[in-house]
């Protein structure tokens, strides 16, 4: 019974509506005992076997795109490989016709020419070698000329926050360790007396004399320079000293190649973020760079590996191998660390027999491998001094000033 509204007495509810009102609250609870099963099965389904892709194929990560790239863009060919003993090969260096490879806990030697690579004694150390840059006692003004013999090697080791300075016998020099507790030393360049050291911890550029003795930071944010400042997402930041007498160094926060004078003048830059085959993808690129004589730059990328040439200016000259050449696309897409696509590192060297030429060398610790790359015969790269090299130049001279200060003024 009910109240009437009105105050005229109480209504009776018929006994039908009463069991409509019951049969509907149980169907509401039917529905939603079906649903919540429902919903344990699917996730307890899922559990099982988490990587059951249930989004629709546009949502699909894929690199297959990216895989080759047409033979007329390929301006270098492999020449010949040699198998690197070792777990650990992380980076490599060349002094005349001579490579070094930093792997494990020694420095290796391979003598390089046209026809092969050959292993030669190896230099233990006590130490864990992640970067390293080849010169002699005295030598040109690069720091890499000048013939001599092995005894008056010198090498400049990255070790963590330290640089070690190793004699030819493999005796410690001297040690640099007043870069910082946050340093992490990722890349070593000599220029003749002195020595440039990448601290991707710090994020700057530390130049040193041969004696250990710190002489300046290149590279931190100015306005009234046009320095951004270097942006380094991860422990890859890499340097090169060229024989024109200016630094380049990788900024791969923001995909591109700077080019300081030895004072720490920022001169140009060059390069841009992208997938397309001008561009650097992935969140910081280039990994590695190496420099041709004239000033041409080779530059390897991390995840997709990607070697390719440019113009001392930033042009895109072609490339040096597909990126299938080293990896199966499937290996580009890991995300997980422990399965992550080895980094590639490059350099450039000038086989005894033919002095005149410049090959490109791999060093590949997914295989195992050095790679040699010669320049093939035709649809050689030009030259970075060609008419069109030189009207770029002068451009970016005089854009550069006014983008370095657009990028650094506040968002409004």
């Amino acid at each position: 019974m009910r109240n009437h509204p009105s105050g005229e007495g109480p209504t009776t509810i018929p006994r039908g509506s009463l069991r409509q009102e019951a049969l509907l609250a149980l169907a509401c609870v039917v529905v939603g005992l079906i649903i919540g099963a429902t919903a344990v099965l699917v996730y307890r389904n899922h559990l099982r076997s988490p990587r059951t892709n249930a989004l629709p194929e546009r949502f699909v990560y894929t690199l297959d795109n990216y895989v080759s790239v047409p033979e007329e863009k390929i301006v270098f060919e492999p020449a010949w490989q040699l198998e690197i003993p070792g777990k650990d090969l992380r980076r490599l260096a060349v002094l005349e016709a001579t490579a070094w490879v930093a792997v494990d806990d020694q420095l290796l030697p391979v003598a390089l020419s046209a026809n092969g690579g050959r292993l030669e004694e190896k230099m233990a150390v006590s130490f864990s070698p992640q970067c390293l840059a080849v010169a002699r006692h005295s030598g040109g003004q690069d720091g890499r000329t000048g013939k001599g013999s092995d005894s008056d090697l010198l090498f400049f080791v990255g070790s963590g926050s330290r640089v070690i300075v190793v004699s030819a016998a493999g005796d410690v020099q001297s040690e640099w360790s007043f870069f910082g507790s946050k340093a992490v030393i990722t890349d070593i360049a000599v220029a003749g007396e002195e020595v440039f050291v990448a601290d991707a911890g710090n994020r700057v550029v530390h130049r040193v004399d041969r004696h250990g003795e710190k002489i300046a930071e290149i590279g931190h944010r100015d306005v009234d320079r046009g320095i951004l400042g270097f942006i380094i997402p991860s422990p890859y930041f890499d340097l090169a000293w060229g024989s024109d007498g200016l630094l380049r160094v990788v900024n791969p926060g923001v995909h591109r190649v700077e080019v300081y004078t030895r004072e720490g003048d920022l001169e140009i830059f060059w390069g841009k973020a992208g997938l397309d085959e001008a561009g650097f993808c992935g969140c910081c690129n280039p990994a590695h760079i190496a420099l041709f004589s004239d000033g041409r730059v080779v530059t390897a990328e991390k995840g997709i590996p990607r070697v390719k040439v440019y113009s001392a200016h930033g042009e895109l000259l072609g490339w040096v191998a597909a990126p299938e050449h080293f990896a199966p696309s499937r290996k580009w897409e890991e995300t997980r660390d422990e399965d992550r696509l080895p980094v590639l590192d490059v350099e450039v060297f000038s086989p005894p027999e033919t002095p005149d030429e410049q090959w490109v060398l791999i060093l590949d610790p997914g295989r195992s491998v050095l790679e040699a790359f010669r320049p093939k015969k035709t649809g050689q790269p030009p030259t970075s001094d060609s008419a069109e090299g030189s009207a770029i130049q002068m451009k970016k001279n005089v854009n550069m000033e006014t983008t370095a200060r657009k990028e650094l003024e506040p968002a409004s």
